[in-house]
Protein backbone atom coordinates (compact mmCIF):
# COMPACT_ATOMS: atom_id res chain seq x y z
CA UNK A 1 0.00 0.00 0.00
CA UNK A 2 1.38 3.45 -0.88
CA UNK A 3 0.74 7.15 0.40
CA UNK A 4 0.35 9.29 -2.35
CA UNK A 5 0.82 13.31 -2.03
CA UNK A 6 -0.59 15.59 -4.02
CA UNK A 7 0.94 18.83 -3.87
CA UNK A 8 -1.10 22.09 -5.56
CA UNK A 9 0.34 25.04 -6.68
CA UNK A 10 -1.73 28.15 -5.99
CA UNK A 11 -1.20 30.87 -8.57
CA UNK A 12 -1.65 34.59 -7.78
CA UNK A 13 -2.63 34.94 -11.74
CA UNK A 14 -6.05 33.30 -11.54
CA UNK A 15 -9.27 35.10 -11.29
CA UNK A 16 -10.58 35.82 -7.40
CA UNK A 17 -13.25 34.62 -5.99
CA UNK A 18 -15.32 37.46 -3.21
CA UNK A 19 -13.88 37.69 -0.17
CA UNK A 20 -10.31 36.58 -1.33
CA UNK A 21 -7.77 39.20 -0.03
CA UNK A 22 -6.23 41.73 -3.28
CA UNK A 23 -2.73 41.86 -3.44
CA UNK A 24 -0.40 44.13 -1.94
CA UNK A 25 -0.55 47.47 -4.06
CA UNK A 26 2.19 48.34 -6.53
CA UNK A 27 2.65 44.05 -7.09
CA UNK A 28 1.17 41.87 -10.31
CA UNK A 29 1.92 38.58 -8.65
CA UNK A 30 3.49 37.72 -11.42
CA UNK A 31 7.60 35.73 -11.45
CA UNK A 32 10.16 38.34 -11.43
CA UNK A 33 8.68 41.43 -10.51
CA UNK A 34 10.57 43.60 -7.71
CA UNK A 35 9.50 43.86 -4.67
CA UNK A 36 7.39 46.39 -2.65
CA UNK A 37 8.66 49.77 -1.97
CA UNK A 38 8.27 49.21 1.88
CA UNK A 39 9.21 45.47 1.84
CA UNK A 40 12.60 43.94 3.26
CA UNK A 41 15.16 44.15 0.15
CA UNK A 42 17.20 40.80 -0.08
CA UNK A 43 20.67 40.43 0.27
CA UNK A 44 22.53 42.36 3.59
CA UNK A 45 20.44 41.93 6.60
CA UNK A 46 21.13 41.59 9.98
CA UNK A 47 21.89 37.78 10.07
CA UNK A 48 24.87 38.66 7.73
CA UNK A 49 26.05 41.52 9.57
CA UNK A 50 26.10 38.72 12.88
CA UNK A 51 28.08 36.16 10.70
CA UNK A 52 30.60 38.82 9.75
CA UNK A 53 30.76 40.17 12.78
CA UNK A 54 31.38 36.62 14.30
CA UNK A 55 34.12 36.13 11.64
CA UNK A 56 35.52 38.95 12.06
CA UNK A 57 35.92 38.29 15.92
CA UNK A 58 36.95 34.42 15.64
CA UNK A 59 40.12 35.95 13.22
CA UNK A 60 41.22 38.89 15.76
CA UNK A 61 40.93 36.24 18.80
CA UNK A 62 43.34 33.33 16.99
CA UNK A 63 45.65 36.14 15.53
CA UNK A 64 46.00 37.80 19.16
CA UNK A 65 46.38 34.01 20.54
CA UNK A 66 49.05 33.66 18.69
CA UNK A 67 50.62 36.58 19.54
CA UNK A 68 50.87 35.77 23.21
CA UNK A 69 52.17 32.05 22.91
CA UNK A 70 55.00 33.50 20.70
CA UNK A 71 55.54 36.44 23.25
CA UNK A 72 55.49 33.04 26.13
CA UNK A 73 57.63 31.06 23.82
CA UNK A 74 59.78 34.25 23.64
CA UNK A 75 60.18 34.61 27.25
CA UNK A 76 61.22 30.72 27.83
CA UNK A 77 64.09 31.44 25.37
CA UNK A 78 65.62 34.23 26.66
CA UNK A 79 64.94 32.43 29.63
CA UNK A 80 67.47 29.39 29.26
CA UNK A 81 69.93 29.31 31.62
CA UNK A 82 72.85 26.28 32.86
CA UNK A 83 71.05 23.20 34.50
CA UNK A 84 67.44 23.96 33.41
CA UNK A 85 65.55 20.39 32.58
CA UNK A 86 64.11 20.99 28.96
CA UNK A 87 62.29 18.73 26.48
CA UNK A 88 62.55 18.56 23.13
CA UNK A 89 60.60 18.67 19.99
CA UNK A 90 61.93 15.05 19.44
CA UNK A 91 61.13 14.18 22.92
CA UNK A 92 64.66 14.11 24.20
CA UNK A 93 64.83 15.54 27.93
CA UNK A 94 68.25 16.63 29.29
CA UNK A 95 69.97 19.12 31.44
CA UNK A 96 71.48 22.28 29.90
CA UNK A 97 75.31 22.28 30.23
CA UNK A 98 75.75 25.40 28.10
CA UNK A 99 73.55 28.04 26.08
CA UNK A 100 75.25 29.78 23.08
CA UNK A 101 74.18 31.91 20.39
CA UNK A 102 71.74 29.09 18.41
CA UNK A 103 72.29 26.05 19.48
CA UNK A 104 71.95 24.78 23.18
CA UNK A 105 74.31 21.31 24.76
CA UNK A 106 72.54 18.90 26.69
CA UNK A 107 73.68 16.23 29.17
CA UNK A 108 71.00 13.77 28.46
CA UNK A 109 72.65 10.67 30.94
CA UNK A 110 74.68 11.46 33.97
CA UNK A 111 76.55 8.25 33.83
CA UNK A 112 78.09 7.76 30.68
CA UNK A 113 78.38 12.12 30.77
CA UNK A 114 76.40 12.12 27.24
CA UNK A 115 75.95 15.72 25.71
CA UNK A 116 74.23 16.33 22.72
CA UNK A 117 74.04 19.65 20.44
CA UNK A 118 70.36 21.09 19.88
CA UNK A 119 69.32 23.70 17.68
CA UNK A 120 67.92 25.95 20.56
CA UNK A 121 64.67 26.82 18.55
CA UNK A 122 63.83 23.22 18.78
CA UNK A 123 63.51 23.27 22.81
CA UNK A 124 59.92 23.00 23.40
CA UNK A 125 59.53 23.82 26.83
CA UNK A 126 61.09 24.09 30.66
CA UNK A 127 60.32 21.15 32.55
CA UNK A 128 62.35 22.26 36.03
CA UNK A 129 64.23 25.49 36.16
CA UNK A 130 67.98 25.12 38.28
CA UNK A 131 67.86 26.91 41.70
CA UNK A 132 70.39 29.23 41.97
CA UNK A 133 71.76 29.84 45.47
CA UNK A 134 72.84 33.72 46.01
CA UNK A 135 76.25 33.62 47.25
Amino acid sequence: MTNHLLLIAQSDLGPRRAGDAAPPAGTTGAPGTPAPAGGAAPGFDIITLMIFGLLFAFVISAFLGQRREKKKFDQMMSGLKRNDQVRTAGGIIGSIVEVKQDVVVLKVDENTNTKITVARAKIEAVLKESVTSAE
